[in-house]
């Protein structure tokens, strides 16, 4: 049986590699000539020794720890900063310094031990003049910044907790986890649409900016695709949709272009099942579109899929027990509860129960196969609570969020999971922009207990 930490044995590695170039389960089996269900048995094993839960979340870990490689892209050294490495102080040293006078000796003939002192001497002066030569010339060092540390708080009697907030307040931008770093990608500003790249260190609690998106766009989501994020489309500094997709390494801090969309979207759904990447829905300045489209990386092509079941903008969803869900949104005039799945393997769409309420411009997040949904607007309708989506009781229940609470009405943020917390960065209340910053953690395991009623029929338990 597979242990956390163990070493893939070279089958596993050779899954791992397929997966990493795009390969489906079928074509995976085809390739290394196994049974689909081995090739499952793989995955599971190769999940359970690099600690993670998704084809997604094992190709990073792979690229980090140097398993695999993509074709096309060179290896990185994983023990190397991926950072760019400030350049060297250069040694300015003056005309009568750049060439050192060469100190005579006497020409009489010097034996053994002579020699070897006035050798050593004659070392120790030159050592010494370059040395005063730096000390005078170089530039004083650039102190290093010191981080003010941050102490996380919680918030009442609740699972919420206070985080570092954004170094400026923001809404509308991409946001995903990769490790344990979040980022935060373009997005409105005080100023109007940025092209900035934040990256958040979960663990010593310190932002850091990225190399910029070549393209600066809002209203955009990103997803993670073979260690890249993908940010397809968005919305332009002038307020026109764009087709442009770029894609960022986190490897190499850079960016790269990528297939442009069929047609300019803005406001749409980015998501991934570990193969491929999908847009949905979305507008194109003119009209709310109900456009599906997956994009091939092997193939650096787009293509149609089936239409969504409904036209919708600012919608949410992830995916749950192999499936891409699609949530809320607007229709261009009024939000959305309604709710479908997407099975990639059939290409086919199937309704899910509706939400609790309507919603336009959630954030959501998938932790521990169950779909939550934070803040968004229904139109003058007061959100109190946020909620989630549980595939397995195929329900949807009440997520008590205190922020909420003390202001209804919170959309546009930035949501993404890094392993057990849920993070939510910026957003707007009331039209202003924000940069607090907080984290939640689910209670990972946990029974709902229906509370019967006087006329018998069970209510859902919100948690906490």
């Amino acid at each position: 049986m597979a242990e956390p930490g163990e070493t893939l044995s070279e089958r596993e590695r050779a899954v791992l590699q397929s997966v990493v170039n795009g390969a489906s389960n079928k074509e995976v089996a085809v390739e290394l000539a196994i049974s689909q269900n081995t090739v499952k048995v793989h995955l599971r094993n190769i999940y359970t020794k690099l600690g993670v839960s998704s084809r997604t979340e094992a190709t990073t870990a792979a690229l980090q720890q140097g398993l695999v490689t993509i074709p096309g892209m060179e290896a990185t050294d994983p023990t190397v900063s991926p950072l760019p490495e400030p350049e060297p102080i250069a040694e300015t040293l003056t005309e009568e310094t750049a060439v050192l006078p060469t100190p005579t000796v006497s020409t009489r003939r010097l034996t053994g031990s002579t020699a070897v002192v006035v050798g050593g001497l004659l070392v120790a002066l030159l050592a010494i003049l370059v040395l005063l030569s730096r000390l005078a010339f170089s530039p004083a060092p650039t102190p290093t910044p010191t981080v003010e540390p941050f102490l996380s708080e919680p918030i009442g009697q609740t699972r919420w907790m206070t985080a570092r907030p954004l170094t400026m307040p923001l809404a509308d931008m991409a946001s995903v986890a990769v490790g344990l770093d979040l980022y935060q990608i373009g997005g409105e500003t005080a100023v109007g649409v940025t092209n900035r790249v934040l990256r958040l260190n979960t663990i010593q609690h310190v932002w850091q900016e990225m190399a910029a998106k070549p393209t600066a766009v809002a209203d955009a989501t990103a997803a993670v695709l073979f260690g890249e994020i993908y940010v397809p489309g968005g919305r332009l500094a002038d307020g026109s949709p764009t087709n442009i997709v770029e894609a960022y390494s986190p490897a190499n801090n850079a960016w790269r272009p990528v297939a442009s969309l069929p047609r300019p979207v803005t406001g749409g759904l980015a998501l991934t099942d570990g193969s491929f990447l999908y847009l949905f829905g979305g507008s194109d300045g003119r009209v709310v579109l109900d456009t599906a489209y997956i994009y091939d990386q092997s193939s650096d092509s787009w293509r149609p899929l089936p239409p969504l079941p409904e036209a919708k903008t600012a919608l949410a969803g992830g995916q749950v027990t192999g499936k891409l869900v699609v949530v809320g949104g607007s229709d261009g005039t009024s939000a959305l509860d309604t709710c479908h799945l997407f099975d990639t393997s059939s290409a086919r769409w199937q309704a899910c129960p509706a939400m609790l309420s309507p919603r336009a411009g959630a954030g959501a997040a998938v932790l521990f196969n169950k779909l939550y949904l934070i803040g968004g607007l229904n139109g003058n309708e007061l959100v109190t609570f946020s909620e989630f989506y549980d595939p397995t009781m195929e329900t949807w229940q009440v997520l008590n969020t205190p922020m909420l609470e003390n202001n209804p009405s919170w959309a546009d943020m930035g949501v993404a999971n890094v392993e057990t917390r849920i993070y939510v960065l910026g957003g707007r209340r009331a039209g202003e922009l924000q940069s607090d910053n907080y984290f939640y953690t689910p209670v990972i395991y946990q029974t709902f207990i229906p509370a019967t009623t006087s006329d018998g029929e069970g209510r859902n338990q919100p948690e906490p």
